[in-house]
């Protein structure tokens, strides 16, 4: 007799339906919707040739058919020698592996996440790690909803069991095309961008704040490709801070530091105390590390 083609996740989920008083308490177990659990049960039934739940318009809670609990009472044996088998061969299969979730500004990634992910990754070489890129208002949110450990981003990050640290600042530096006059300076201020519409990231606050003092022409981008192409096209120029200039490498375009220390930002650390994860720690210990040594 041939065998019917079971997944172990058929055989689980229909254990996880026999354990449940309705469907909509195992769907949401299964980790799947209603109707994908209805189909689900209904492609197992059609596998093994018989009626595993009963079905009426008046029946609530969910039962099982003769032959279903016969089904369930060997699904759990089946379940239950593959984990033993799985354990005894591979005794680390089971083992819990340690996730970290960073959120950052994406001008952070080359510089200063990847080294210290790299590091990491070579002392926790079982751990998942997922990096999660956006401007620091994303940022905030993905950690004050729990679904980062750490975020690091221009401002700090409040909310209950959220800890936060400057790690560092950074000043500002001008991007212009290579054939414009003030290419060839050594140093720049923004009182020599009087003229001259400015090409600006819209989370950057710092530059914002001063553009909107002096009255000066502005276009607002979402990315720093956005604002990269349009410079290489020789609309304007841009103010933006140290670590987003090290990611801008287009050969028409040169980077000059700016000398107003009144534009600058400041990098915030946060991170959730509730509590902060041995990996999540081991992290922040290297990064403050690594930006001390650094800058």
């Amino acid at each position: 007799m041939r065998l019917p083609s079971i997944s172990t996740r058929e055989l689980r989920n229909f254990v996880w339906l026999a354990g449940c008083k309705s469907l909509k308490e195992a769907a949401g177990k299964c980790a799947l919707s209603q109707p994908a659990l209805s189909i689900q049960l209904k492609q197992l039934e059609s596998k093994v040739g018989v009626q595993l739940v009963v079905r009426s318009s008046a029946q609530k809670q969910i039962e099982l058919t003769q032959a279903g609990t016969e089904f369930l009472a060997a699904a759990g044996q089946v379940l239950q020698l593959l984990q033993e088998t799985i354990e005894r061969i591979n005794p680390g299969a089971y083992q819990e592996k340690p996730q970290l979730r960073v959120a950052c500004l994406p001008s952070l990634l080359q510089d200063v996440i990847s080294p210290v992910l790299a590091d990491l990754s070579k002392s926790h070489p079982f751990a998942q790690i997922s990096v999660l890129d956006g401007d620091s208002s994303q940022c905030s949110t993905l950690l004050s909803s729990r679904k980062c450990d750490v975020a690091l981003c221009s401002r700090p990050v409040n909310g209950p069991d959220i800890k936060s640290l400057c790690l560092f600042s950074e000043q500002f530096w001008a991007v212009l095309r290579r054939d414009d006059v003030r290419a060839g300076r050594e140093a720049l201020t923004m009182d020599d961008f009087n003229d001259t519409t400015i090409v600006n990231l819209k989370d950057n606050h710092a530059v914002n704040a001063s553009l909107l003092a002096r009255s000066l022409p502005c276009i607002q981008v979402n990315t720093i490709t956005a604002l990269e192409s349009m410079l290489a096209q020789g609309i304007g120029a841009a103010i933006v801070a140290h670590s987003t200039a090290q990611t801008i490498q287009h050969p028409t375009l040169v980077k000059i530091p700016l000398r107003d220390r009144e534009v600058s930002r400041q990098i915030y650390l946060s991170w959730s105390s509730s509590p902060t994860t041995p990996l999540a720690t081991a992290f922040i210990d290297r990064l403050r590390r690594q930006t001390e040594r650094v800058l």
